[in-house]
């Protein structure tokens, strides 16, 4: 796949970057413990990196990207890919969820979270230093448009199986600042869109504070975590075996076997997109749904603080596996 140089240069990066995530995870994490913010302070920060810095990422970044017909051809791989990794995660999470007997809020939680990771807070911003001049990223919004489609409709459905938020309703939640981000700057490659070297140099400033803004968000919900008895929970570790090495495992397998006996190519940067997406650690936001639905909020959040540490180590034996398969 990669010659011996590329491979321990990858390697190298992944590590650094996610060095690097962690630093800014720990300062967001001790600056939380210290109270020096204001209550309410992540939810405004959720928002201004949803719905201000990552847009302008995806948009500079896309609008300058060098598009190609394998990139078209690839993406459309990672978006079939990604809505097979995500059921392979639900089927495996209702599984051990049963086996596990756990009770039936702790059940959905378990299955739920087993399925969706934090592909945009983690994800974006280490796939976009791993593969630069926006191919990480492009990719990666494809798996991110997967993912929100079966979140706001079937994952809505477990959550809620009296079913209250409606099919259309959950769609519109695919109508985000992210995708029209995503869909302005194919439109501004494709017209070759110019923007002057001020407003250029703003956007792109703004867009790329969102690695660090990103990360020291993760690390102040993760300062709101009681971390207490969290390393003794088997089903975490479980869940976290499942979601960050043996499924990602089986779809890279899946992957090489598909291109083997179907003849198709896929792109090996687009291949690495969906398997590292597919093993990023929980989504932070379905501790808020679980509230929200009245399941385990408690069990959520220690998903994401556990899954987030361990991560770390995850991460690059992930990226081991696709450089040697």
């Amino acid at each position: 796949m990669h010659n011996k140089n590329e491979n321990t240069m990858h390697n190298q990066i992944i590590l650094q970057q996610i060095s690097i995530l962690g630093i800014l995870s720990v300062i967001g994490y001790f600056s939380a413990k210290m109270k020096m913010f204001p209550d309410n302070f992540s939810i405004g920060m959720n928002k201004l990196i949803m719905k201000i810095t990552l847009p302008l990422m995806i948009f500079t970044s896309l609008s300058k990207f060098d598009f190609s017909l394998e990139v078209l051809e690839s993406s459309l791989y990672v978006f079939i890919f990604a809505l097979i990794s995500m059921f392979i995660l639900l089927f495996v999470g209702t599984i051990t969820a049963k086996l596990l007997k756990l009770p039936v809020h702790s059940y959905t939680v378990h299955r739920i979270h087993t399925t969706f990771g934090n592909i945009a807070f983690l994800g974006y911003p280490l796939l976009d230093s791993l593969f630069p001049g926006g191919k990480g990223l492009f990719y990666a919004v494809v798996y991110h448009i997967a993912l929100e489609g079966l979140l706001w409709t079937l994952g809505v459905m477990i959550f809620n199986k009296s079913n209250k938020i409606g099919f259309w309703s959950g769609l519109k939640h695919l109508l985000n600042p992210n995708t029209i981000a995503f869909v302005l700057g194919i439109i501004a490659f494709l017209i070759k869109l110019e923007m002057p070297f001020i407003m250029d140099k703003s956007l792109s400033g703004l867009g790329g504070t969102t690695i660090y803004l990103s990360m020291v968000y993760i690390g102040i919900m993760l300062s709101k975590i009681s971390i207490k008895g969290t390393f003794k929970e088997v089903p975490i570790y479980i869940l976290s075996f499942n979601k960050m090495i043996l499924v990602p495992f089986l779809l890279l397998m899946l992957i090489n076997m598909s291109e083997h006996f179907f003849g198709f190519r896929i792109e090996d940067a687009a291949k690495a997109v969906v398997v590292l997406q597919t093993a990023t650690p929980c989504m932070a936001t379905i501790v808020i749904m679980s509230a929200e639905f009245g399941s385990d909020a408690e069990l959520a959040a220690k998903n994401v603080f556990l899954t987030t540490l361990l991560s770390v180590i995850t991460l690059p034996l992930v990226y081991w596996f696709i450089t040697i398969f």
